[in-house]
């Protein structure tokens, strides 16, 4: 037999293997960018330094919060949350701007989002597995101090109605989440570091402080002063009323009675579904202030402003020229 031959018989009998590429899916993707996020975030020591300034900011406010009052020691949950509600609506927002507002810029700064988008990840893929990374580090550290703080608390007072500490849990979860979408956003838009700090920083004191004093203004230059007394109560971020006072109301109420919570103003819900951070002490406050929000409203204000900004950064990432 010719050796032509024996080398063609050779050839046909050895199996053919075809290695082909595997692509994979959108959410494979955003699932590998989120894990690898979250990774990097823990080993450079942020995750567990944010741990640690969380529980000791939630352990001394627990237990120094009723000192205005001239009290100190744990109190019970309802007490607990009117102490670190301040606390709350402060840091939280602060720490999902900072987690969020170097999500993308870093990267385009360093050049790696060019090779990480040149493999063959989507735009969207990317942008949404860096959200769901910066989730995951927002979440521990804020799981980990409502935790072990709520357990600390019910096991030193005896208290069981957890209700009202859950709810600011969640709440403040929530709150976090919002901002930290806000600061992917800024990242998104920003071109340097640096800008993408400044603005993160200044959408905080505009968020916390500066939108109550204008909604103020507004409603005092074009409505009634009941109604600028209403929204004087609703955005309290800027402690119109102090907390001593919430907590003397909280003494002087009888023994297993809620005061009944009517329904809020519509002029007040459009105020509250433009600011999160008002909308989460409204939410918290309904027992102390009297009123009551509706759990549409509260709904539908988180889904706007999550599908907002997430919107608003994919279609200017999209654009970005990288």
């Amino acid at each position: 037999m010719p050796r032509r031959s024996r080398r063609k018989e050779d050839r046909s009998s050895v199996p053919k293997t075809q290695s082909r590429p595997r692509y994979l899916g959108c959410h494979q993707q955003a699932g590998l960018i989120a894990i690898k996020e979250f990774g990097d975030r823990f080993r450079s020591g942020w995750v567990m330094a944010c741990v640690l300034v969380w529980l000791g900011a939630i352990g001394l406010t627990s237990f120094l919060g009723l000192v205005q009052i001239g009290r100190i020691g744990v109190q019970g949950y309802e007490r607990t949350v009117i102490s670190l509600l301040n606390l709350v609506q402060y840091l939280v927002p602060l720490l999902g701007l900072l987690l969020g507002h170097d999500l993308i810029v870093v990267e385009r700064e360093e050049g790696t989002l060019r090779l990480l988008l040149a493999g063959g990840v989507s735009r969207w893929s990317c942008l949404l597995g860096k959200f769901l990374g910066g989730c995951l580090t927002l979440a521990l550290p804020l799981v980990l101090g409502f935790g072990i703080a709520g357990t600390v608390v019910g096991l030193s007072a005896k208290d069981n109605d957890i209700a009202p500490f859950l709810r600011l849990a969640g709440s403040g979860l929530v709150l976090g989440i919002l901002f930290l979408g806000l600061g992917l956003t800024v990242s998104t838009f920003c071109r340097t570091r640096v800008q993408s700090l400044v603005a993160a920083l200044l959408l905080w004191c505009v968020a916390v402080f500066v939108f109550d004093l204008v909604a103020l203004g507004v409603v005092v230059s074009t409505r009634s002063l009941a109604a600028a007394q209403e929204i004087e109560v609703m955005c309290d971020t800027t402690h119109v009323n102090a907390a001593a006072d919430i907590h003397s109301a909280f003494d002087n109420m009888p023994a297993g009675r809620a005061p009944a919570a009517p329904a809020v103003r519509a002029s007040t819900l459009g105020w509250l579904a433009i600011n999160p951070v008002d909308l989460f002490r409204a939410v918290n406050l309904s027992n102390q202030l009297e009123l009551h929000v509706p759990v549409l409203t509260i709904l539908l204000t988180g889904a706007l402003w999550l599908g907002g900004t997430l919107g608003l950064s994919l279609w200017r990432f999209r654009r970005t020229d990288l």
